[in-house]
C-alpha cells in the first residue's frame, strides 16, 4: 500500500512538472505596416505600360558600357523631347534629363515583368547625367540624321 502511495505521488509530481499541462506560448508576430510609394509630382506618366508591382523586379545585370542613344519617340511620335532619367524602375524621382538623340553609356540592365530599364550615363553640356531609363526610350542603333 505504501508503495502505491509513493508511486501515486511520483506520478502527480511528474505530471505537474511536465509542460504537458501548460499551453504552448503564443508567438508575438509584429504587425507589418505597408508604405505606399509616392512619386514626385514632376514624374510624368509613360505612354506605354509600366510595371504594376514595384516589388516584382529583376536583378540588375552589368551591361559593359555599351553605347546607345536615348530616344523620346514612341510609336512614331515624339512623346519626350527631353528624356527623363529616374532613381530606379519605380520612377519615384527624376535624377537627370537628356535631349532625345543623346548618346549614352549603358551600365546596367534590369529585366522586369512588364517594363525593362537600363541604367545609363551621359556627358552633356549641362554636366554628367545618370539614371534609369525605360527600355522603349533607348535604342542601340545610331539614329539617322
Amino acid at each position: 500500500m505504501r508503495a502505491a502511495a509513493v508511486l501515486s505521488t511520483i506520478v502527480v509530481l511528474c505530471a505537474a512538472c511536465s509542460g504537458a499541462a501548460q499551453a504552448p506560448p503564443t508567438p508575438h508576430v509584429p504587425e507589418v505596416q505597408t508604405v505606399a510609394l509616392q512619386r514626385d509630382p514632376d514624374v510624368p506618366e509613360l505612354p506605354f505600360p509600366d510595371n504594376p508591382d514595384p516589388n516584382a523586379c529583376g536583378i540588375p545585370k552589368p551591361w559593359n558600357g555599351y553605347e546607345a542613344w536615348v530616344n523620346g519617340t514612341y510609336q512614331g511620335q515624339v512623346v519626350q523631347p527631353t528624356v527623363f532619367l529616374y532613381d530606379s524602375h519605380e520612377r519615384l524621382h527624376i535624377t537627370g534629363a537628356v535631349p532625345s538623340g543623346t548618346p549614352v553609356q549603358v551600365e546596367l540592365y534590369q529585366a522586369n515583368p512588364v517594363l525593362d530599364f537600363y541604367f545609363v550615363r551621359a556627358d552633356t553640356a549641362s554636366g554628367p547625367q545618370k539614371g534609369w531609363v525605360p527600355a522603349p526610350f533607348l535604342q542601340f542603333a545610331q539614329p539617322s540624321s
